[in-house]
């Protein structure tokens, strides 16, 4: 027959035992908290690297398309300085040329129609300087070549250059405005340890075909 001592320690028993069960569940569900949390950040992270992904892939195929215009450009352009600058083809083809862009043009019906200008960046300063001082050779062809940007690129970074003032006026960000192939771009960033972003893009160019 159990005595009272023993119910007593019996009673002791069972109360170390439920406070350790309470002590065990409460760490239970801080590791199922944690565990949750950690495979919510998990699930996040896939998230932005997918995101990322597609966004590169979106990227290499722009690189891709840009790299197809290029060749093209590149392969015409050498043909027009040969043919109209009067430059040696050996001599024309041992340009690097960075791109070459045909670029739209406003005409009115009485003008006198004059081929689109086109656009060439050349990779070493003294080619361009070369080219230029075969433009007399352009004289009879209603053609001249110049070292400055079309009107119609003049006028979109213009237009990029106001936006652009607007925006670290009001926005107090940093601007800055660049010219890649057929695109001119327009980025901002919040300061110098910061990525730039492109905030706005002029397609203003032509593949030169």
């Amino acid at each position: 027959m159990a005595t009272v001592e023993s119910i007593c320690e019996l009673k002791q028993l069972i109360i170390g035992i439920d406070g350790k069960v309470g002590i065990l569940s409460n760490k239970l569900d801080n590791i199922e908290d944690r565990f949750t949390r950690i495979v919510t950040e998990i699930k996040s992270e896939v998230d932005e690297v997918k995101t990322d992904v597609t966004n590169t892939k979106l990227e290499v195929q722009k690189l891709r398309e840009d790299h197809l215009e290029l060749e093209k450009g590149v392969g015409h352009i050498e043909l027009e300085i040969n043919r109209d600058l009067k430059i040696d083809k050996e001599k024309a083809e041992s340009f690097p040329i960075a791109n070459a862009h045909r670029i739209p043009s406003r005409q009115t019906s009485d003008q006198i129609r004059r081929p689109a200008p086109i656009i060439v960046r050349f990779i070493h300063h003294g080619d361009k300087q070369y080219a230029l001082s075969k433009g007399y050779n352009l004289s009879n062809k209603h053609m001249r070549i110049v070292d400055d940007l079309p009107p119609v690129m003049k006028e979109s970074r213009h237009e990029l250059a106001k936006l652009a003032y607007k925006i670290r006026n009001e926005e107090h960000l940093q601007t800055r405005i660049k010219v890649v192939g057929t695109r001119i771009l327009l980025q901002t960033r919040t300061n110098s340890k910061d990525n730039w972003f492109l905030r706005r893009e002029a397609l203003c160019c032509l593949p030169y075909k």
